[in-house]
């Protein structure tokens, strides 16, 4: 660690509500002054809704994920409250023309900032700058991605057979097994700005979050990945509270592992944080841990075993750190 009381720099991974769960707590970690600076790596390959639309209309990132980030990380209090509402506002969709059906308010700005002449870094700078932000949200890539997955039993009279599927919103919707993913195209330009920031961290924070489709997504960007690979950060995995119907439907603490493990053999973790209220019992989390050279940490994170709590979730991730300690 940086100091005797800071963690030092924290990156976190991934997008969509599982992201906005860990910036929430980094975020109260920050404003205590535990850790000195705090970015969030963001996927770039929503497909659907206001963020599909806007990508597909305007040829930029798809604004959703890195929206929900920097709402995420608004500073605490009533206007921080305000200003979160505004710019997660979404737009009621009807019989009006407007164009405006569905859309989000932060996505239109984002997407005004960048159609104004800001590269998508500086757009989210900017945006970040406009309401006090505390930390820095920046894109995996500059460029939208697509995920693609090798997906068994869609098929019901050929269970074992596969199918290519494609996009986000099918991935995460799918009923059969992901088998295997990837990225289209497969070699996007890694954001230099969050390499930079991987190389200076001291902590990666991976999850929680819809694993296929948000925790898995920048880590496929190569240039990510080999940033992560020759990081000498603590490497922090968040588990999530339980299955999601669709992508990760029957899955188990182990099975999120496995599949973390089966993706990313060159990336070992130091530490899994599990509710303590997961049905599995210790052994099968020390044991899913140990299989990724991770030590298991089993701690209240989470309210109503639905959602993790901000508040608890700091003080794990303040524990876990401080008990890893620096490699």
């Amino acid at each position: 660690m940086s100091e005797s009381n800071s963690l030092g720099q924290v990156v976190a991974f991934g997008g969509g509500h599982g992201l906005f769960a860990t910036l929430r707590a980094a975020r109260v970690l920050l404003d205590a002054n535990a850790i000195t600076n705090l970015t969030a790596v963001v996927g770039v390959s929503d497909d659907g809704g206001s963020s599909g639309r806007i990508r597909q209309a305007f040829d930029v990132a798809p604004p959703g994920d890195l929206r929900m980030a920097i709402t995420a990380l608004l500073p605490s209090g009533t206007m921080g409250d305000r200003i979160g509402s505004v710019l997660q506002h979404r737009f009621p969709s009807g019989e009006s023309d407007s164009g405006l059906e569905g859309h989000v308010v932060g996505n239109v700005l984002l997407t005004a900032l960048w159609n104004g002449g800001a590269s998508t870094h500086e757009g989210l700078d900017l945006l970040g700058s406009f309401f006090g932000v505390r930390g820095r949200v920046l894109p995996c890539s500059a460029q939208a991605i697509d995920i693609v997955a090798e997906i068994v039993g869609l098929d019901p009279q050929d269970p074992t057979s596969s199918s290519e599927v494609c996009g986000q919103v099918a991935i995460a919707t799918t009923s059969g097994r992901v088998a295997n993913i990837w990225i289209e195209p497969n070699d996007p330009q890694a954001s230099q700005e969050a390499v930079q920031a991987i190389d200076e961290a001291e902590i990666l924070i991976f999850g929680p979050g819809s694993w296929f489709t948000s925790v898995v997504p920048p880590l496929l960007v190569p240039g990510i990945r080999t940033a992560v690979i020759q990081s000498s950060a603590r490497r922090i995995l968040i588990m999530n509270l339980s299955e999601q119907i669709g992508e990760t439907t029957g899955f188990t603490s182990a099975d999120y592992v496995r599949a973390w493990l089966a993706l990313f053999p060159d990336i070992s973790l130091d530490g899994i944080i599990f509710d303590v209220d997961q049905t599995e019992d210790s052994w099968e989390c020390e044991q899913a841990a140990q299989s990724v050279g991770a030590k298991s940490f089993r701690m209240k994170v989470a309210v109503h075993t639905a959602t993790h709590d901000p508040d608890k979730l700091a003080n794990a991730l303040r524990f876990v750190a401080q008990d890893l300690g620096s490699k």
